[in-house]
């Protein structure tokens, strides 16, 4: 998180530097990335795992956190089919899963967990 506000801060900064009024408002949430359905793993396998759809709201960043994670791999990154717009209001429909060692992801399972970060702008 410390890296996450050290890069917000050097924004902050750059934006006081500009002419005009701008503001910016920083708030967001964590949230578990559940898997959908089951999906069996050999280690080194990257496969796209389907997941509880996750709302991301318009202007808002995913980050992933790195420490949560499922017993046999991580969830890298979260997407829909159709990549959309950062200024529209998006669905996480899948995670891409990379395997340290067989196993399965079962449907319930948690596969790691992202953060959602939102901006506001004045």
């Amino acid at each position: 998180m410390f890296k996450v506000s050290g890069i917000i801060h050097d924004i902050e900064e750059s934006i006081k530097k500009k002419k005009g009024r701008i503001e910016l408002e920083i708030s967001g949430k964590r949230i578990p990335i559940i898997a959908d359905e089951d999906v069996n793993f050999k280690s080194g396998e990257v496969k796209t795992v389907k997941i509880e759809p996750i709302d991301i709201p318009s202007c808002t960043v995913t980050i992933i956190d790195g420490y949560e994670k499922h017993p046999i791999g991580v969830t890298v990154s979260i997407g829909e089919e159709i990549s959309s717009p950062f200024d529209s209001e998006r669905k996480g429909k899948h995670g891409v899963f990379i395997a340290f060692k067989d196993g399965q992801v079962k449907k319930g399972d948690v596969i790691g967990g992202v953060f959602l970060i939102h901006l506001h702008r004045e």
